[in-house]
């Protein structure tokens, strides 16, 4: 049995916590280095959207303009290489559940369709558009390591 339009939407909006979840690990099992994620305010919303967009009448059908949150902003070029290594498995989430789920093709290829398209507008968010409902933080550099205690504590709350 393949889920259809309506049903898919059902399924993938109830999972979309979890899905959500399934992409922040698979983010720190392939090393990527950025913590938390460039995406991570926006994920599960977008995840939210896209599920929306295929069992709720009258929903956006650009789950991605539709999308609310904070998006982390890297220096220079690496904002464009983690956007777009973030959204490659955002896809393979997508992919997997629908595979698990036995979502039909044609609903599955729209699903991944809607990732597809996110992924080439991010780098919208760099030049200062991208959907009105995302709050772009720049992040001028990165992050200094506290200075270690003459005692090897970091000097932290206790």
């Amino acid at each position: 049995m393949t889920l259809d339009t309506r049903r898919a939407g059902e399924a993938l909006r109830a999972a979309a916590g979890d899905l959500a979840r399934v992409w922040r690990a698979s983010r720190l099992a392939a090393g990527m280095g950025v913590f938390p994620g460039a995406l991570d305010g926006v994920m599960e919303e977008f995840l939210e959207r896209v599920s929306e967009a295929l069992f709720v009448e009258g929903a956006p059908q650009d789950p991605w303009a539709a999308t609310c949150g904070v998006v982390r902003l890297l220096p220079g070029q690496r904002a464009l290489e983690v956007f777009a290594g973030e959204w490659r498995l955002a896809r393979v989430v997508l992919a997997s559940a629908c595979d698990a789920l036995c979502v039909d093709a044609a609903v599955a290829a729209r699903v991944l369709g809607t990732v597809d398209d996110a992924a080439r507008r991010a780098g919208e968010l760099a030049v200062g558009r991208g959907p009105a409902g995302v709050l772009v933080v720049r992040q001028r550099g990165g992050f200094r390591q506290r200075a270690a205690a003459a005692d090897g504590r970091s000097g932290g709350p206790r």
